[in-house]
């Protein structure tokens, strides 16, 4: 199942060149991975409230071509692997105008405890994990 998001760019987001600034993609992603674990009915603050922890242990951004201020983006996020010690999630960026990808990317985290120490989710929690295989394979 596929989570997205849309918004427009803010002029925040923009450098100097007049486009978004690089940075500003992997703030994309996190917003896109919320909100598919919220349509999954397992909003992130849900998974912290638990005392559990998704910290990033990688991440992978390539840019296709740039956003502007004002222009209108999505975000099509998705699980593309799910174990009990760690998430895949993978990102598709668009220009919702003309349906440019702008960029793609994944995030590779880790299931831990309050104290970032890795653990089995299925184990420990396992209606979070059983929430969200059923939400991947929908």
């Amino acid at each position: 199942m596929t989570a997205i998001t849309s918004f427009k760019v803010r002029r925040s987001e923009i450098d100097k060149m007049l486009i978004v600034h690089h940075s500003d993609y992997l703030k994309w992603f996190e917003i896109g991975r919320r909100d598919y674990l919220r349509k999954a009915g397992i909003p992130h603050s849900e998974i912290n409230r638990l005392g559990f922890y998704l910290p990033i242990s990688e991440i992978e951004c390539k840019f296709k071509s740039p956003a502007k201020y004002g222009d209108e983006v999505a975000v099509i996020t998705k699980i593309t692997s799910i174990s009990c010690v760690k998430v895949v999630f993978e990102y598709r960026i668009l220009n919702k105008a003309n349906g440019r990808t702008l960029a793609v990317g994944k995030t590779i985290h880790a299931w831990t405890d309050k104290n970032i120490k890795p653990l089995n989710i299925e184990k420990a929690a396992p209606q979070i994990y059983a929430s969200l295989k059923a939400f991947e394979q929908k």
